[in-house]
């Protein structure tokens, strides 16, 4: 880690605005910030601070998961992983687990706080999530059941 990144950083974060909650749960009919809203009001931020934000998803020997990754242009980076937990063994399911893994990592990355939102769906506890571990990097082969 490099101290222009570290500064750069530590500016981005300071001119970050609330993030406008834009969106209703209709299950638990409260409001949230939708990953639209999470990068609205982050990105320009970002970028105005020579970031780059790159979101790409990956397994590892503890899981799948979203990296929100921080690349500064003097060669600096910051990552952070959010392992996913599918409520449903489908592509829907994978793609809202994505969302919150994307919203949430952007949000860890850039020191803001939301109200919890579809985390109420992704904690429900279902016999059907498969755990994979002792996978390696390496391992491109998706688990069965993806």
């Amino acid at each position: 880690m490099n101290d222009l990144a570290i500064k750069a950083l530590i500016k981005a974060q300071q001119s970050m605005t609330s993030v406008k909650k834009d969106s209703v749960n209709p299950h638990f009919k409260n409001k949230y910030a939708s990953l639209e809203a999470v990068i609205e009001a982050t990105s320009g931020v970002f970028q105005s601070n020579n970031f780059a934000v790159m979101q790409p998803c990956g397994r590892d020997e503890l899981g799948v998961f979203v990296e929100t990754r921080l690349v500064h242009v003097s060669g600096g980076e910051f990552s952070s992983k959010v392992y996913l937990a599918l409520d449903k063994q489908n592509m829907q399911g994978l793609g809202s687990a994505i969302t919150y893994g994307r919203r949430y990592g952007l949000l860890g990355m850039a020191c803001l706080a939301t109200e919890d939102d579809d985390g109420n769906d992704a904690s429900k506890p279902s016999s059907n999530v498969q755990v994979t571990k002792g996978l390696t990097s390496a391992d491109t082969s998706a688990p069965s059941g993806w």
